[in-house]
């Protein structure tokens, strides 16, 4: 039986091979010993960084919310405000006297200032002239004269103040509440008050200036609608 004979010089090889090996191994640990508590720290710290965009996050995405809230409430309070004004202005175009478009309104049948002299000649609101017919015949309808402080119509008119605003035949041709009149007083003449004749034209007499003895009128009329 045949034995191998005992190698010094191998031994001593691997005896550095593992000293070599050991020495690295070595190295390395002492290496991970010094890098893990930097990476550790240099961990925490990233996670306290994260953690605190995080919190700065939260805090954004907060107050974002509360500004939404206050527009919310701005814009609901906008809309009320927009929502009472609309109905303010719905019962002021409902106070106001209806009117015919500017495009339909005629042109005035006659326009004119004329005098009357009390208990003198009446003046027919009808005519095309000037002096609107002034002489006229007293007991023709839609006539006026100026007699004892006021001015009369045999016949009558119907007549309507307005609250606001010049007669106009747009207002005065749409309007309603006319009252019949037979006499009327001079002062309530100044432009507002708005006078349907019997033919069914429109007038409006405004009263210049009145004594005793006589009374000054600016009147325009139009004729009926068709």
């Amino acid at each position: 039986m045949s034995h191998k004979s005992f190698n010094p010089l191998r031994v001593e090889r691997a005896n550095l091979r593992l000293g070599r090996h050991s020495s690295v191994l070595g190295v390395i640990a002492n290496s991970l010993a010094i890098v893990a508590p930097i990476v550790s720290i240099a961990l925490g710290v990233w996670v306290t960084n994260l953690n605190s965009d995080v919190a700065h996050l939260n805090a954004t995405i907060n107050g974002l919310h509360q500004e939404v809230a206050s527009a919310e409430a701005l814009l609901s309070d906008r809309d009320e405000i927009i929502e009472d004004l609309r109905a303010d202005n719905r019962e002021l175009l409902a106070a106001l006297p209806p009117s015919i478009p500017p495009e339909q309104v005629p042109d005035a049948r006659n326009i004119g200032t004329v005098t009357l002299a009390a208990g003198g000649d009446s003046i027919d609101l009808n005519s095309t002239l000037p002096n609107f017919g002034n002489g006229a015949d007293r007991i023709q309808k839609d006539t006026l004269q100026f007699a004892n402080g006021v001015l009369t119509s045999l016949w009558g008119i119907d007549v309507l103040q307005l609250r606001e605003g010049e007669a106009a035949y747009e207002t005065c041709a749409v309007a309603t509440g006319y009252a019949p009149m037979k006499t009327i007083e001079p002062h309530r003449l100044d432009g507002r008050v708005c006078i349907r004749l019997q033919s069914g034209n429109y007038a409006r007499v405004t009263v210049n200036a009145s004594e005793e003895e006589r009374v000054e009128l600016t009147i325009t009329t139009w004729d009926a609608p068709l």
